[in-house]
């Protein structure tokens, strides 16, 4: 073989790569082929423009929402009334079926007492009570994970159980909820 076919034969090379896929070979231009470490560098620039996009919209929603100023006596008594609704909530919980969303036998009254009393907070004292239960889960989410369970027939990670809800008043977190997050199964 001539030197000048050698040269061509040599650059051609140059400008394919060969890359097995699954027991088969495949020829890709060099400019398409990546190797294991710029791939690597290549998936950790996304990972860090995703983490990036997320922080900026994080930081944009806790900014465009200024917080109401409050006294120590007011401090005291919104953390009351995050109490006084995680109970509720937890007794409204206790009562009701959870596969007919009616009262248990026996439990009609209570429950319209404490109809009343989430009325009261809600209504009279803005203050919002939040179950996540169902919802697919977000780490960027204003949640504390107490556990994560693998489950069964889901594909993304969700909210399976509230252990405690969020309670906000007027865009203020007055308690985080706590929440068991449900897994997909790895084979």
């Amino acid at each position: 073989m001539s030197k000048k076919k050698q040269r061509s034969l040599n650059q051609k090379q140059k400008l394919s790569v060969i890359v097995p896929i699954h027991s088969v070979s495949v020829k890709l231009p060099a400019s398409l082929a990546l190797s294991v470490g710029s791939l690597n560098a290549e998936v950790q620039g996304a990972a860090d423009r995703i983490m990036r996009d997320g922080q900026k919209r994080h930081d944009s929603q806790r900014k465009a929402e200024p917080l109401p100023s409050v006294s120590a006596g007011e401090e005291q008594c919104l953390k009351a009334l995050a109490v006084i609704a995680t109970n509720a909530w937890r007794a409204e919980r206790r009562i009701i079926d959870p596969e007919t969303r009616e009262p248990k036998e026996g439990m009609q009254m209570i429950s319209r007492d404490l109809n009343a009393i989430r009325d009261a907070l809600e209504k009279q004292a803005a203050i919002e009570i939040r179950d996540p239960v169902g919802q697919n889960y977000d780490p960027g989410m204003a949640l504390n994970v107490v556990a994560s369970e693998p489950m069964a027939g889901i594909n993304k990670d969700i909210i399976k159980e509230t252990i405690k809800p969020t309670i906000i008043w007027q865009g203020r977190f007055l308690q985080i909820g706590e929440v068991i997050v449900g897994t997909p199964q790895t084979a």
